[in-house]
């Protein structure tokens, strides 16, 4: 508060001061040479609060204007929603490229801004969900309109299933050959695959494969399956998990794990 007497600052003023909530770190203050007499306000726990001071000699009160106190803002790790599945849990250790997941904040004002320190890695969108583009770690920010802030380290996971190509179906050869030159191999088995289906859903619940009916991805031939010229393929879209599929005909598509 600022005491003023016939227009200039009032000096050496005691005011005292109250509160309906929160806590004062004092209830007493002298003004400085420039009328000036302050008091801190603060709270544990939500809620609005109005400081009221009064000048000795003075009778008129004066009411500050209302404040509020919010939660403190916060990301609950073990809240991460994958947005195919609808599965609340810890972010999934393998990923599907361009997969999305939903982070929970909670406290603050309510009104959230987020952010990623690497969106090459992970992007967040306004509402909090993140889509996974690379293998690699990165931090994502939110801060409330109450300018509050916390954070959410994304790890690298421990493989990440890429679509090389999901548009054009290939022959095994090419399909390895694609994915050796993304750094990445075919998966060695169905059971990757199904495992990935499993944690994140069918791949074209997310925009990046919305238009897909089905994305068959080749497996890693075994040596019992080379003499034959056959290998498996596992789709991503329907499951249809299928042996013995012709590997010199473009059966599926360039899905490599890196």
């Amino acid at each position: 508060v600022r005491v003023m007497k016939e227009g200039a600052p009032g000096n050496a003023h005691k005011v005292t001061f109250s509160k309906d909530f929160g806590i004062l770190n004092k209830t007493e203050a002298t003004t400085d040479q420039n009328g000036y007499a302050t008091v801190k306000l603060s709270s544990n726990t939500p809620g609005k609060a109005i400081v009221s001071a009064k000048v000795s000699g003075v009778g008129t009160e004066v009411k500050a204007t209302t404040v509020e106190f919010f939660a403190p803002l916060s990301i609950d790790g073990d809240k991460v929603t994958v947005i195919g599945t609808g599965i609340t849990g810890a972010l999934p250790k393998n990923w599907l490229q361009y997969g999305q997941v939903k982070l929970q904040a909670t406290g603050g004002n309510g009104k959230y801004t987020w952010k990623s320190s690497n969106t090459q890695i992970a992007s967040v969108d306004n509402s909090g969900v993140i889509t996974l583009n690379e293998k690699g770690s990165a931090t994502i920010t939110v801060v409330s309109g109450d300018n509050q802030s916390a954070t959410y380290t994304i790890n690298a996971p421990g493989s990440i299933v890429i679509a090389v190509d999901k548009n054009t179906r290939v022959t095994y050869s090419d399909a390895e050959n694609k994915c050796k030159t993304n750094s990445a191999n075919l998966a060695q088995s169905k059971e990757l695959l199904a495992n990935i289906y499993s944690t994140w859903g069918a791949a074209n619940k997310y925009p990046y494969y919305s238009g897909s009916k089905s994305l068959t991805a080749w497996i890693k031939q075994s040596s019992s399956e080379q003499p034959s010229g056959v290998s498996s393929t596992y789709d991503l879209v329907t499951k249809n998990p299928l042996n013995n599929v012709g590997v010199n005909k473009k059966n599926a598509f360039s899905v490599c794990v890196n």
